[in-house]
């Protein structure tokens, strides 16, 4: 910490932690109420953000995060402080007076972690032994994970990394809360809104099937084309949950024709060229092994949104130097795709 001797850290958390009691407790006992204990600095992030701008979906676009996670946080900060904190009036937001008492602490009590944390710790990745872990979706861009390996394993000789699939019997949100991963990457349309989350990419959704296919002639599909034809699909990688394309279906109140499933994205394309079924996915995937095998590619039915690729971290690995470098190199293999 610039400026500041090491033996004064003692005394710095001490006035955090005063600070941080004025400001939860303002004009009631501390202990009186447990859950304020609950709170972390990102909660107090984001309340200070909420109370600048007061909007939740300005907060969401700020730092990132999906809105619902915001509304989550702001709901548990209701429930804490025993207020409202932000009330509609009219077309907009306003602070409680509660609110605008707190904010004040609040905010010295940011300012003071900041100049305690001003000479954070810092990844080396040249020199560190680190193993990350992550699991990603096997529908993601095929070189994104070759991306992300090249650029983790030559920025450091000793520097590990360890990838695997995601399936039905493994629990994403257990496994980054207790450790087992770093970092998931994915496509789900509904992520967990307990973790955090980081848009890497969006893509076009496009069909595959063999080059001479009954329906290769046309340039794209209409949903009654699309819904007459045999689909070939992947394994579920949820037991409770549909996959992208089967989950927008379904809340059109249609379902396709599933005629086979294979349990690793890419057998795909040899499955297709050996069969009438075609195959719904993004177009980055599709063009890759287009450029490979006799395949044509062409756009799905109009009513099938593009699919967001985002990653997804537990709270607990928010702040840390070695999981923030992680994701700068993830969303950098992203960019160069």
């Amino acid at each position: 910490m610039p400026g500041v001797p090491d033996a004064s850290v003692p005394a710095i958390l001490a006035d955090i932690v005063l600070a941080f009691r004025v400001f939860a407790s303002k004009g009631r006992r501390f202990m009186s109420n447990p859950s304020l204990l609950t709170l972390d600095v990102y909660h107090m992030t984001v309340l200070n953000h909420l109370l600048a701008e007061c909007s939740v979906t300005r907060v969401a676009e700020i730092l990132d995060q999906p809105q619902p996670n915001i509304s989550r946080i702001l709901r548990r900060l209701r429930t804490v402080f025993d207020d409202p904190l932000l009330v509609r009036s009219g077309a907009r937001l306003v602070a409680t007076e509660r609110a605008q008492e707190i904010r004040e602490s609040l905010q010295e009590v940011l300012s003071r972690i900041e100049f305690m944390t001003a000479r954070e710790a810092v990844f080396d990745p040249g020199r560190s032994e680190r193993e990350f872990r992550i699991a990603s979706a096997d529908c993601v861009e095929t070189g994104l994970s070759s991306r992300v390996i090249s650029l983790i394993s030559s920025a450091g000789s000793r520097l590990q990394v360890t990838m695997r699939g995601i399936d039905p019997a493994f629990e994403i949100e257990r496994a980054l809360e207790e450790g087992d991963i770093d970092l998931v990457i994915d496509n789900d349309p509904t992520p967990p809104e307990n973790l955090m989350c980081s848009t890497l990419y969006t893509d076009e959704v496009v069909c595959m099937m063999r080059a001479d296919h009954p329906l290769a002639g046309l340039s794209g599909l209409t949903m009654n084309e699309y819904l007459r034809a045999n689909h070939l699909a992947p394994q579920l990688s949820s037991r409770t949950k549909l996959g992208p394309v089967d989950g927008e279906l379904h809340k059109r109140g249609i379902e396709r024709s599933i005629g086979a499933r294979v349990p690793e994205y890419n057998m795909v394309p040899y499955v297709l060229a050996c069969t009438d079924f075609i195959f719904t996915t993004s177009r980055r995937f599709a063009e890759h092994y287009g450029r490979l095998l006799p395949l044509r590619v062409m756009g799905a039915p109009e009513e099938l949104p593009p699919m967001r690729f985002y990653q997804l971290w537990h709270e607990r690995s928010h702040n840390s130097p070695a999981g923030r470098w992680l994701r700068r190199q993830v969303l950098a293999a992203a960019r160069r795709i």
